[in-house]
């Protein structure tokens, strides 16, 4: 067996891009950067590999490897205490390849307390969570739509915007792939750089946020509802579990196309309603679901266990 060797201070972030040069269409790299940057400002070293660089040696002179782990599998080398950051599809991960890391965490409470019964290695919750210095409140015209999305269509009808259609025809989409599925006539941009989005959240009346099948069921809450409340944004979402335990009443959710319609028409007439709540979103992400927030508890796992 290799004995690990341990230097403190130098990181790896391995993200599942396939290209760096389509990194940026990635919400990965963009959680990288900002963990980058927190990491940094501790003086620590970090590397940010894409999935194709994952098994070169490239790392081997570092310490620590944290994989965001969503869609793709890393074999993680013994010679780096290796850090999980389950983000996203929990249903991909099997209890055999958490146990294959020294640490794991888990960007659901709901999951994490489901799965830390089975594993041999630490679980611990860690949500995910914004940067403020990117994500805060600030208007533009540019943005100034009724009803917002923003995200590509990923080769499906998705469900929110279908509903959102059917009952309003105001709604503004930024992103790819939606040619097939609606009238071209909702598509305001194909991409929205990550250093505009905040402009975008915070300009529109009602955001819409969703989430696949198996984060909702699993409560992996949307990046998207961090970066949105830190931008002061109001949102309405599709009913994730967990939601409450985070957000308190802050989050409008809904389970059917009456609720939403309901819920389009309560809000939209009654902007006192839509400030309370997006007010009391931001306050709670502020205060707890930073990035400044989870690298520091990172670097305290990091120096507790090596």
């Amino acid at each position: 067996m290799i004995k690990k060797i341990y230097r403190k201070g130098k990181v790896v972030i391995k993200i599942p891009v396939f290209d760096w040069s389509n990194a940026h269409l990635w919400g990965e790299y963009h959680f990288a950067l900002a963990m980058k940057k927190q990491f940094e400002r501790k003086n620590w070293e970090v590397l940010i590999q894409i999935y194709p660089e994952w098994n070169t040696k490239d790392d081997d002179g570092y310490d620590v490897v944290i994989v965001l782990r969503g869609i793709r599998k890393y074999i993680p080398n013994k010679r780096h205490f290796n850090i999980m950051w389950n983000i996203s599809h929990p249903h991909y991960i099997t209890v055999k390849e958490y146990n294959e890391y020294d640490y794991v965490f888990v960007a659901s409470n709901i999951w994490a307390n489901h799965i830390s019964s089975h594993c041999d290695v630490k679980v611990e919750s860690m949500l995910q969570c914004t940067d403020p210095e990117l994500f805060y409140p600030q208007k533009s015209l540019k943005y100034n739509h009724e009803l917002l999305f923003v995200g590509n269509s990923r080769n499906v009808f998705r469900n929110i915007v279908k509903d959102v259609l059917a009952i309003n025809n105001k709604l503004a989409i930024y992103g790819s792939y939606w040619d097939k599925f609606i009238n071209k006539k909702y598509i305001n941009g194909i991409y929205i750089e990550n250093k505009e989005l905040a402009k975008a959240y915070s300009s529109c009346k009602i955001l819409f946020n969703d989430h696949w099948k198996d984060m909702k069921e699993e409560g992996f809450i949307s990046n998207r509802l961090f970066d949105g409340y830190g931008s002061r944004a109001f949102i309405i979402s599709d009913n994730i579990r967990g939601h409450e335990d985070v957000f308190g009443d802050a989050l409008v959710t809904y389970n059917t196309k009456e609720e939403l319609s309901d819920s389009i028409k309560k809000y939209l007439k009654n902007e006192s309603l839509r400030k309370e709540k997006a007010i009391k979103g931001y306050e709670i992400v502020i205060k707890k679901h930073t990035f400044e927030k989870r690298i520091k508890r990172i670097i305290k796992v990091i120096e507790e266990n090596i």
